[in-house]
């Protein structure tokens, strides 16, 4: 199966060489599929992109997708996903993010899942064997814990990791017919990812949850903001209000 990883950077270039060599570095492990890497880059000023270029010159399993200004996440992912979609041939797609707080050997639970015939496969910091960093201050880790459990409960999921940024998703009756669309999808944002979940549970996506390990960032600053907590109400009421009164 061809399977996109999608990377999303801004101002990663403390991170982004490791992160490309050790993604890659998973693939070998995993039989029986052929993998890409899709870096989104919101036309960083700190030169990412420049390495990126330089690293495609080597693997020619990276691609190299450049917007010109930075949109939000959900707005990379977006773009990233119809590029796979259409240019890549790709027939699932995981999304990682490019600030090193996801393992790379994580990559490998996904897809073994996939392979089990899993649709839609979750890193999940919430599930038993999860966790979350440490060092992350009281503030952090309320609002990550009980943020997802606020949304679990809110619009009645299964899930228990509901903001979590590494998934695997398959194509075929699912990530092609979701709404990868801006004027479509709820938030440019970090939220877009409670938008594209409660699509994927309605399209009936076979889920499933894997633990995973999520890291302290390793360099760059975090992108996350105040903004991104009042956009992940926003689509919460929005998608409540249609669970309510229909879509």
């Amino acid at each position: 199966m061809k399977i996109t990883v999608i990377i999303p950077t801004y101002n990663e270039a403390q991170t982004i060489e490791r992160l490309l060599r050790d993604v890659r570095g998973e693939f070998s492990g995993i039989p029986n599929h052929e993998f890409k890497i899709l870096v989104v880059d919101a036309n960083s000023p700190d030169g990412t992109g420049d390495i990126i270029k330089e690293a495609k010159k080597k693997y020619p399993e990276i691609e190299l997708l450049t917007e010109k200004r930075r949109r939000g996440l959900g707005s990379a992912y977006i773009a990233g996903m119809n590029y796979a979609r259409s240019n890549l041939g790709a027939e699932a797609i995981i999304e990682f993010d490019g600030d090193y707080q996801h393992d790379p050997k994580d990559i490998k639970k996904l897809v073994v899942e996939l392979d089990r015939g899993h649709d839609y496969v979750i890193g999940s910091r919430y599930v038993r064997g999860g966790s979350i960093p440490e060092e992350w201050s009281a503030r952090q880790k309320i609002l990550s814990k009980y943020g997802s459990w606020f949304i679990k409960k809110t619009l009645s999921l299964p899930t228990f990791d509901n903001t979590s940024g590494l998934k695997l998703s398959r194509v075929a009756g699912f990530y092609d017919r979701l709404p990868l669309d801006e004027d479509k999808i709820l938030s440019r944002y970090h939220a877009y990812k409670i938008h594209l979940l409660c699509e994927m549970l309605r399209l009936g996506a076979k889920t499933k949850e894997v633990p995973i390990k999520f890291l302290e960032r390793r360099g760059g600053s975090s992108k996350s903001t105040a903004r991104d907590i009042l956009e992940s109400l926003k689509v919460v009421a929005i998608l409540k209000l249609r669970e309510i009164f229909g879509r």
